[in-house]
Protein backbone atom coordinates (compact mmCIF):
# COMPACT_ATOMS: atom_id res chain seq x y z
CA UNK A 1 0.00 0.00 0.00
CA UNK A 2 1.42 3.52 -1.06
CA UNK A 3 1.64 5.82 1.86
CA UNK A 4 1.91 9.71 0.85
CA UNK A 5 3.13 12.41 2.75
CA UNK A 6 1.25 16.03 2.30
CA UNK A 7 2.30 19.19 3.12
CA UNK A 8 0.40 21.42 3.13
CA UNK A 9 2.26 25.68 3.54
CA UNK A 10 0.07 28.73 3.98
CA UNK A 11 2.02 31.13 1.85
CA UNK A 12 1.58 34.50 0.22
CA UNK A 13 1.43 34.58 -3.53
CA UNK A 14 0.62 38.11 -4.36
CA UNK A 15 1.55 38.64 -8.15
CA UNK A 16 3.02 42.39 -7.93
CA UNK A 17 1.21 43.39 -11.07
CA UNK A 18 -0.13 40.52 -13.61
CA UNK A 19 -3.22 41.40 -14.73
CA UNK A 20 -4.37 44.64 -12.63
CA UNK A 21 -2.27 47.64 -11.10
CA UNK A 22 -0.12 46.44 -7.51
CA UNK A 23 -2.17 49.22 -6.00
CA UNK A 24 -5.15 47.28 -7.16
CA UNK A 25 -4.30 43.91 -6.04
CA UNK A 26 -3.14 45.41 -2.40
CA UNK A 27 -6.33 47.36 -1.74
CA UNK A 28 -9.62 45.85 -3.72
CA UNK A 29 -8.57 42.58 -5.79
CA UNK A 30 -11.38 39.38 -6.00
CA UNK A 31 -14.89 40.15 -4.73
CA UNK A 32 -14.04 43.40 -3.12
CA UNK A 33 -11.25 44.31 0.10
CA UNK A 34 -11.79 41.25 1.64
CA UNK A 35 -9.66 39.58 -1.23
CA UNK A 36 -7.49 41.98 -1.31
CA UNK A 37 -3.75 41.36 -0.26
CA UNK A 38 -4.14 43.96 2.49
CA UNK A 39 -7.00 42.20 3.99
CA UNK A 40 -5.39 38.81 4.04
CA UNK A 41 -2.32 40.36 6.05
CA UNK A 42 -4.79 41.79 8.45
CA UNK A 43 -6.53 38.44 8.67
CA UNK A 44 -3.26 36.25 8.88
CA UNK A 45 -1.65 38.37 11.47
CA UNK A 46 -4.87 38.11 13.57
CA UNK A 47 -4.78 34.16 13.26
CA UNK A 48 -1.13 33.74 13.98
CA UNK A 49 -1.91 35.29 17.64
CA UNK A 50 -4.60 33.27 18.24
CA UNK A 51 -3.48 29.87 17.51
CA UNK A 52 0.32 29.52 18.08
CA UNK A 53 0.48 26.12 16.20
CA UNK A 54 -0.33 28.33 12.69
CA UNK A 55 2.37 28.95 10.57
CA UNK A 56 2.42 31.43 7.52
CA UNK A 57 5.16 31.99 4.52
CA UNK A 58 5.28 35.16 3.23
CA UNK A 59 7.23 35.67 -0.18
CA UNK A 60 7.01 38.59 -1.73
CA UNK A 61 8.40 41.77 0.24
CA UNK A 62 6.68 44.77 -1.58
CA UNK A 63 2.95 44.15 -0.71
CA UNK A 64 4.91 42.93 2.51
CA UNK A 65 6.04 46.51 2.85
CA UNK A 66 3.12 48.21 2.31
CA UNK A 67 1.24 46.63 5.05
CA UNK A 68 4.48 46.77 7.55
CA UNK A 69 3.79 50.15 7.03
CA UNK A 70 0.72 50.56 8.08
CA UNK A 71 1.42 48.79 11.53
CA UNK A 72 2.22 50.67 14.66
CA UNK A 73 5.07 50.03 16.93
CA UNK A 74 2.87 47.31 19.12
CA UNK A 75 1.94 45.37 15.92
CA UNK A 76 5.33 45.74 15.01
CA UNK A 77 6.65 44.21 17.89
CA UNK A 78 3.93 41.42 17.83
CA UNK A 79 4.90 40.39 14.29
CA UNK A 80 8.76 40.40 15.04
CA UNK A 81 7.69 38.13 18.03
CA UNK A 82 5.51 35.48 15.73
CA UNK A 83 8.89 35.56 13.67
CA UNK A 84 11.30 34.85 16.41
CA UNK A 85 9.41 31.72 17.79
CA UNK A 86 9.13 30.63 13.63
CA UNK A 87 5.28 31.18 13.10
CA UNK A 88 5.85 33.28 10.19
CA UNK A 89 8.71 32.37 7.91
CA UNK A 90 10.31 34.69 5.00
CA UNK A 91 10.91 32.36 1.56
CA UNK A 92 12.95 33.73 -1.34
CA UNK A 93 12.80 37.55 0.34
CA UNK A 94 12.82 39.31 -2.62
CA UNK A 95 10.79 42.40 -3.55
CA UNK A 96 8.94 39.98 -5.85
CA UNK A 97 8.90 36.38 -6.87
CA UNK A 98 10.43 37.00 -10.24
CA UNK A 99 9.84 35.93 -13.44
CA UNK A 100 12.84 33.44 -13.89
CA UNK A 101 11.82 33.22 -18.02
CA UNK A 102 13.26 36.65 -19.18
CA UNK A 103 14.91 38.84 -16.52
CA UNK A 104 18.15 39.87 -16.83
CA UNK A 105 20.65 38.94 -14.08
CA UNK A 106 21.18 42.28 -12.94
CA UNK A 107 17.54 42.78 -12.30
CA UNK A 108 17.78 39.28 -10.34
CA UNK A 109 20.34 40.59 -8.24
CA UNK A 110 18.89 43.63 -7.13
CA UNK A 111 15.20 42.59 -6.43
CA UNK A 112 16.93 40.06 -4.17
CA UNK A 113 18.94 42.18 -2.81
CA UNK A 114 16.42 44.95 -2.07
CA UNK A 115 13.91 42.66 -0.49
CA UNK A 116 16.52 40.50 1.73
CA UNK A 117 18.05 44.26 3.20
CA UNK A 118 14.34 45.59 3.38
CA UNK A 119 13.92 42.43 5.82
CA UNK A 120 17.11 42.76 7.49
CA UNK A 121 16.19 45.98 8.46
CA UNK A 122 13.10 45.95 9.78
CA UNK A 123 13.32 42.65 11.42
CA UNK A 124 16.14 44.13 13.98
CA UNK A 125 18.53 41.08 13.31
CA UNK A 126 15.97 38.31 14.06
CA UNK A 127 17.70 35.29 13.44
CA UNK A 128 14.59 33.54 12.13
CA UNK A 129 13.79 36.38 9.48
CA UNK A 130 16.63 35.44 7.65
CA UNK A 131 15.92 33.69 4.55
CA UNK A 132 16.57 29.69 4.00
CA UNK A 133 14.14 29.08 1.35
CA UNK A 134 13.53 29.57 -2.14
CA UNK A 135 10.29 29.90 -3.47
CA UNK A 136 9.33 29.97 -7.03
CA UNK A 137 6.07 28.42 -7.46
CA UNK A 138 4.67 30.37 -10.34
CA UNK A 139 7.67 31.49 -12.99
CA UNK A 140 6.87 30.40 -16.35
CA UNK A 141 10.30 28.82 -16.76
CA UNK A 142 13.62 28.17 -13.89
CA UNK A 143 16.55 30.49 -15.00
CA UNK A 144 19.76 28.14 -14.76
CA UNK A 145 21.12 31.54 -12.87
CA UNK A 146 18.57 30.56 -9.63
CA UNK A 147 21.22 27.96 -8.13
CA UNK A 148 23.90 30.39 -8.40
CA UNK A 149 21.80 33.18 -6.57
CA UNK A 150 20.09 31.12 -3.74
CA UNK A 151 23.89 29.57 -3.00
CA UNK A 152 25.22 33.46 -3.07
CA UNK A 153 22.64 34.83 -0.90
CA UNK A 154 22.80 31.47 1.51
CA UNK A 155 19.57 30.04 0.77
CA UNK A 156 19.61 25.69 1.55
CA UNK A 157 16.82 25.12 -0.31
CA UNK A 158 14.49 25.92 -3.19
CA UNK A 159 10.73 24.89 -3.75
CA UNK A 160 9.65 25.28 -7.21
CA UNK A 161 6.44 24.69 -9.23
CA UNK A 162 5.52 24.71 -13.01
CA UNK A 163 7.91 21.91 -13.84
CA UNK A 164 7.21 20.26 -17.49
CA UNK A 165 5.20 17.46 -17.65
CA UNK A 166 8.39 15.33 -19.25
CA UNK A 167 10.58 16.12 -16.41
CA UNK A 168 8.28 15.50 -14.09
CA UNK A 169 7.34 12.10 -15.23
CA UNK A 170 11.49 11.53 -14.97
CA UNK A 171 11.69 12.00 -11.71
Amino acid sequence: EDVYNVYVIPHSHDDVGWLYTPDYYYETYQNGPQGSVHSILDATFAALQKNPQRKFTQVEQDYFSRWWGTRNDTERSIFRSLVANGQIEFAVGGWVMHDEACPSYSAMIDQMTEGQLYLKDIMHGIEMADVSYGWQIDPFGHSSFTPDLDRMLGIKGHVMYRIDTWLKSEM
